[in-house]
């Protein structure tokens, strides 16, 4: 199964870049991911994440009803 996620416009940073933010003064340390339709893109991972959430729920759903001793 995908697992989608929702952080594909943001930027990820480690340690030290986070420690390098606090000394830079330039201020362009950070490249974010860019596209040239982001509300597009932001609307499509929505529902998909939507969806993900009802296939977990179903499998979870079903998951519990396979249980045995269950009322």
């Amino acid at each position: 199964m995908n697992q989608f996620k929702t952080d594909f416009l943001c930027t990820t940073s480690t340690f030290l870049m986070g420690f390098g933010s606090v000394v830079n003064i330039k201020g362009d340390l950070y490249d974010y991911n860019t596209s040239n339709d982001p509300d597009k893109l932001a609307i499509a991972q929505d529902w998909k994440m939507v969806g993900q959430d009802i296939r977990n729920s179903l499998d979870k759903a079903k998951s519990e009803l396979r249980q045995p001793g269950r009322p």
